[in-house]
């Protein structure tokens, strides 16, 4: 009978270290307090955003729900999705997407995405073009930094000067 069970201690070791690896692998997502610091601000700015009665204010708490939701990694696309709420209930704002693209600065593809679906959501024109010359400004910054590509830089910053910049 020996013979049968001399696989159980190699199995149960084997859990064992799978086991202490796993717990070592999401220790920084369940342990961190920075995190969890994050996502009690990301709580209290969505509290905030129903609590809001102007369009100002939403937009004030829909914004800090972005930047919590960004450092709290949490995901890129819920970050995205407070911001562009914000955007759309102030859509002349250009400290709007300045703060977006502060809260979004260690995700760059993110952050390209986010300004690109801002250019496409309201023409340049009007009371829209601070907001749009400053989602350029940040285009071109990312295209010649982070997002290595020249080409597209370049054509922002074309964009920058037909808009008057």
């Amino acid at each position: 009978m020996p013979a049968v069970q001399d696989f159980h201690v190699p199995l149960i070791i084997a859990a064992a270290v799978f086991g202490v690896f796993m717990l070592w692998k999401v220790r920084p997502a369940a342990f961190s307090p920075s995190r969890a610091a994050a996502r009690a601000a990301l709580r209290e700015a969505q509290k905030r955003i129903e609590l809001a009665r102007d369009e100002q204010s939403r937009a004030a708490a829909l914004c800090d729900a972005g930047d919590a939701a960004a450092s709290a990694a949490v995901s890129a696309s819920s970050a995205i999705g407070f911001y562009l709420r914000a955007m759309r209930l102030v859509p002349t704002s250009a400290d709007l997407v300045d703060r977006a693209a502060a809260g979004l600065t260690r995700r760059p593809r993110a952050l390209e995405t986010l300004l690109w679906r801002r250019l496409g959501a309201e023409p340049w024109t009007g009371a829209a073009r601070p907001a749009a010359r400053a989602a350029i400004r940040h285009l071109v910054a990312l295209y010649s930094g982070p997002i290595r590509n020249a080409i597209r830089a370049k054509a922002m910053e074309h964009a920058l000067e037909a808009l008057g910049e």
